[in-house]
C-alpha cells in the first residue's frame, strides 16, 4: 500500500479505536506499521524545531503523512462520535457491557505475550490492578467540568494514546469521563473540549519522547501495568 495511503487509512481505523475504550489507536499503527515512524515525528515537536522555512519544517515533521493522519481520524472521531453518544444514551447498559467485555478481552490479549511466573510480571499486573482500583475509589470523580481538572484529563488520556495496549478512551472510562467527553465531541461543546485539547497539546509536547524510550527498554513491564489497568476499569463497568 502507498504510504500516504497506509497512513490515511490508518487515521479512520484510529479514529474509530479512540472512540472504544479498550481499543488502542497506538496498536492500529502498529499493525499498519506506522507506529514507530508517528512516534518518531511526534519527538521532534520542540520549539526550536519550528522555523520560518516551510520546506524544512515539513520536511522534518513529514507534513505530507502527518497532516492525511490527522485529518482522517478528525473526521472519523466528529462523525461516528454521534452514532456512539446514541448507544451510550439509549442502550447504556448494554452498551457498556459491550465496552466492559471488549475491555477485559483486550487487557487479555495486551498481557498473553508476557505473562509468565516472572515475578515482575505478576507485580506489575498487580500495580495496574491496584492503581485502576484506586481511581475509582476517589470522590467526586465522577463528572468533572473544571478546567484544570479537564486539562489535566486531557494529558492523561494523550499521553495513554500513545502507548500500545491501551486507548485514550478507556482511560476516561477509568477516570469517569468517558461520557463527558464524548458528548462534547459530538455536541462540539468547546468550553470542555478546549481545556481537555489544551491538556492533550501539552502531552503531545512533552510526552513522545518519553515514551519512546520507555516502551523500547521497559516495554513488557508497561503493558502488563496496563492491562491490569483495564482489566480492572472493564470490571468496574460491569458492577
Amino acid at each position: 500500500m502507498n504510504e500516504r495511503l497506509r497512513f490515511f487509512v490508518s487515521g479512520f481505523f484510529i479514529g474509530i479505536a479512540e472512540l472504544l475504550p479498550g481499543i488502542s489507536g497506538s496498536t492500529v499503527a502498529v499493525a499498519f506499521g506506522i507506529y514507530n515512524k508517528i512516534i518518531k515525528i511526534l519527538s521532534n515537536i520542540r520549539i526550536k524545531n519550528f522555523s520560518g522555512n516551510l520546506s524544512e519544517v515539513s520536511s522534518r515533521f513529514h507534513l505530507d503523512l502527518l497532516l492525511l493522519l490527522i485529518s482522517s481520524m478528525a473526521l472519523t472521531v466528529i462523525f461516528f462520535s454521534k452514532l456512539v453518544l446514541y448507544f451510550y444514551t439509549n442502550y447504556n447498559d448494554l452498551f457498556e457491557n459491550f465496552l466492559a467485555t471488549i475491555m477485559i478481552i483486550i487487557s487479555l490479549i495486551v498481557v498473553k505475550d508476557f505473562i509468565s511466573i516472572n515475578k515482575n510480571i505478576l507485580l506489575f499486573i498487580g500495580l495496574g490492578l491496584l492503581f485502576g482500583y484506586l481511581i475509582n475509589q476517589i470522590p467526586n470523580l465522577e463528572i468533572s467540568t473544571n478546567v484544570l481538572f479537564l486539562t489535566l484529563i486531557g494529558f492523561i488520556a494523550f499521553s495513554f494514546f500513545l502507548v500500545p495496549g491501551i486507548s485514550g478512551s478507556a482511560i476516561l472510562v477509568t477516570l469517569g469521563q468517558y461520557r463527558l467527553i464524548i458528548e462534547a465531541v459530538a455536541e462540539l461543546h468547546f468550553f470542555t473540549l478546549i481545556p481537555f485539547g489544551v491538556g492533550c497539546l501539552i502531552s503531545l509536547y512533552l510526552m513522545p519522547k518519553l515514551i519512546d524510550n520507555l516502551v523500547d527498554k521497559y516495554n513488557k513491564y508497561l503493558m502488563s501495568f496496563f492491562s491490569g489497568l483495564i482489566f480492572i476499569a472493564g470490571l468496574n463497568l460491569f458492577f
